[in-house]
């Protein structure tokens, strides 16, 4: 299945500076983000781009309406546009700007050009997605992002209509079952990317350890100590974040459960979640075996920071 995909998130000041950073390609490194290969970065392109900081830009419109902005107000409401990896699989590189063009317009006649501040199409990470941010005026020149994107029902409206839209064009796109239906809420991106990262560096750990004992030993054992002394913070702070989510997580397991008969009589329909609540899970049952699991004997490097680190691991 090939699913339309359109996110909304509401921002306020302190957000919009580094998601600016972001999105307008502005660092020379990414570390916090290795989805990002730099060497396809040149491949982005905006189809609307700001002529100004994104502030700059939101301080023009808001001035231009006669808003009132209290201290609080969400001054930016930014959307995600993409769509499943199958869809950019079955479609040709020239469909690409035609999809982001056509999510372009949709967004346009909904919210008014004028309030767009940028409209751009980022290539250079695993799956091509476009970033689109507004400023959340109303008709009657109000700031509220809440009269604009609404509720849950509205927000279902929303995707509703995009779905419409886009599928007017690409037959084969399916809209996502309701959230009002399934009850269910997204894994947040943040924890999503983190398990992400530590299963990428939970390869490479357990690979050093696995050679240690082989040629060179002494340099493997160093190397294993020096990862070991970056990740094993990192982990079981992951570890502890998963733990505090154990009761939010299980409600969904259940959920995914409840869901999979009529799953299975809609014809198999992928729920992205359950992809990514997996994922998740796994994730943390992994670290956890390693942090549990890890051999002293391949580990001994003779150094105190070390014998810090096997004293930590036999404490869990």
């Amino acid at each position: 299945m090939a699913y339309a995909i359109m996110r909304f998130a509401k921002r306020k000041g302190g957000q919009i500076t580094s998601l600016e950073s972001h999105n307008e390609r502005k660092k020379k490194q990414y570390k916090s983000n290795p989805d990002i290969d730099l060497d396809k970065t040149e491949f982005n392109y905006h189809i609307i781009k700001p002529v100004k900081g994104y502030h700059a830009e939101i301080k023009k419109r808001i001035a231009a309406a006669g808003c009132k902005r209290r201290k609080d107000s969400v001054l930016m409401v930014e959307t995600l546009i993409t769509a499943s990896p199958e869809f950019f699989e079955s479609i040709s590189v020239n469909e690409y700007t035609e999809y982001f063009d056509r999510a372009v317009q949709f967004i346009k006649d909904e919210i008014g050009e004028k309030n767009i501040i940028t409209a751009t199409v980022h290539m250079d990470e695993r799956t091509p997605h476009m970033h689109i941010c507004f400023v959340p005026i109303t008709k009657d020149n109000r700031l509220s992002a809440k009269v604009i994107i609404g509720n849950q029902k509205k927000l279902s409206g929303w995707q509703t209509k995009f779905h419409d839209y886009m599928s007017e064009r690409w037959r084969d796109l399916e809209r996502g079952i309701s959230a009002m239906k399934t009850h269910r809420k997204h894994i947040p991106l943040w924890l999503y990317k983190q398990a992400q990262n530590l299963d990428r560096e939970f390869a490479e750990v357990k690979t050093v350890i696995e050679n240690i004992g082989s040629f060179n030993t002494a340099k493997k054992k160093e190397q294993a100590v020096k990862m070991l002394e970056t990740w094993l913070p990192k982990a079981q702070k992951f570890t502890a974040q998963v733990k505090r989510s154990a009761n939010y997580i299980d409600t969904l397991k259940k959920e995914n459960n409840d869901m999979q008969d009529a799953v299975d009589k809609q014809g198999n329909k992928i729920i992205e979640l359950l992809a990514e609540n997996n994922f998740i899970s796994q994730t943390a049952k992994k670290q956890e075996r390693l942090l549990n699991s890890i051999p002293k004997e391949k580990l001994q490097a003779g150094k105190e920071k070390y014998k810090d680190i096997i004293k930590g691991l036999n404490e869990r």
